[in-house]
């Protein structure tokens, strides 16, 4: 089990963070709350009435007062994250929704007495405690389930008259609403890992992929032209004088810039091409498929869109220039980095003879 890890940077959430975390755990809560409902109504139609308990009292008792309850702890939830001002701490992100999914699954647990397989929908928030990655939050979470159990033992189940009223076919349907209700929890912890590696693999500023993505990349094409003679290019782009722009328009107005060629490089890749944010002001593309004279013919579309970009400063209207370098994997290099230097040799070539050009 992963041990909390103490520096800032984990502790805490950005609000959009916090509102992402918030807004899927929400949905999820909706889910599993319209799961139980529908298979209480299932549960419902093939009851039998007797003289203990007719239909309108099962229907408060098994029906209305879970689902009701249930419903107020999602507003509740809604409240408690939606009240978050400042301050997004990661274990408060957990303790809302251990808050959420405990009162759920003991809910269920204690109204429901007379079926015996009940008590299994308390494991389900152990599904969940990966995505909280703090041992300590998961410990609380255990606790609190371990004592919902002990309730249901010791206060509720001796306290209900309907107990131990089971068939096989409640037992059956029970399972099934449960198993569903942990698909709905699985599908949350899913999503959670598949958006955290891609985010892992990005750059945060300009959404392309990060250095560490583009040497995965280009080790795979590299693979591809020795196994397959499969032919790509690579495009090295760097933004020319890009300390002036920092240091004569400050590092927020560098920050437009850099997202700018981003977006140009992104429109410029191609549906089969690799975009990645080399590092600093510095850019790759991988054009699939194209020799050097295609990716040459794309580096320029690129270096021209950029260069007749306006845009506002202090001082007034100014635009910037890009210089390239492009280089066609069309022999055995010893690795991924023997080829990218090909490239990146090209392109201080452009910056050597004057800088706005594409060479290979």
């Amino acid at each position: 089990m992963e041990k909390i890890r103490h520096d800032s940077s984990y502790e805490w959430l950005s609000g959009e963070s916090w509102k992402e975390w918030s807004a899927s755990f929400f949905s999820m809560g909706w889910k599993i709350w319209g799961v139980v409902l529908i298979t209480e109504l299932f549960l419902f139609l093939f009851f039998k009435p007797t003289a203990d308990c007719g239909r309108l009292r099962y229907g408060w008792l098994f029906i209305v007062r879970p689902s009701g309850l249930q419903l107020l702890l999602l507003f509740v939830y809604r409240l408690l994250t939606g009240r978050q001002k400042r301050v997004y701490s990661r274990r408060a992100m957990a303790g809302c929704a251990i808050f959420l999914l405990t009162s759920y699954a003991a809910v269920m647990a204690w109204v429901h007495t007379s079926v015996t397989l009940m008590p299994m929908v308390l494991l389900l928030p152990m599904l969940l405690t990966p995505l909280y990655k703090d041992q300590v939050m998961t410990l609380v979470q255990a606790a609190l389930l371990v004592a919902a159990y002990v309730l249901d033992c010791v206060y509720f189940i001796p306290a209900s008259s309907y107990f131990p009223l089971t068939t096989p076919f409640i037992e059956g349907s029970i399972f099934v609403g449960t198993v569903c209700g942990m698909l709905v929890a699985l599908e949350l912890v899913n999503d959670s890992a598949i958006v955290n590696d891609e985010r892992s693999k990005r750059d945060s500023l300009t959404k392309l992929y990060n250095h560490e993505s583009f040497y995965e990349e280009l080790e795979y094409y590299q693979r591809r032209y020795e196994e397959n003679r499969e032919r790509f290019s690579l495009a090295v782009i760097d933004i020319d004088n890009f300390k002036n722009v920092n240091d004569t328009y400050g590092h927020a107005f560098g920050d437009v810039v850099l997202k700018e060629v981003a977006d140009i490089c992104a429109r410029h890749k191609g549906a089969a091409g690799f975009c990645a944010r080399y590092g600093g002001e510095e850019f790759a593309i991988i054009f699939k498929g194209a020799g050097v004279g295609q990716a040459e013919e794309m580096a320029e579309q690129i270096r021209q869109e950029f260069e007749q970009k306006m845009f506002t400063t202090p001082q007034g209207e100014r635009s910037f220039s890009v210089s390239i370098g492009v280089a066609e994997y069309d022999r055995a290099y010893a690795g991924a980095s023997a080829f990218f230097e090909v490239a990146d040799a090209a392109l201080y070539r452009a910056k050597r003879e004057g800088k706005n050009q594409v060479r290979r």
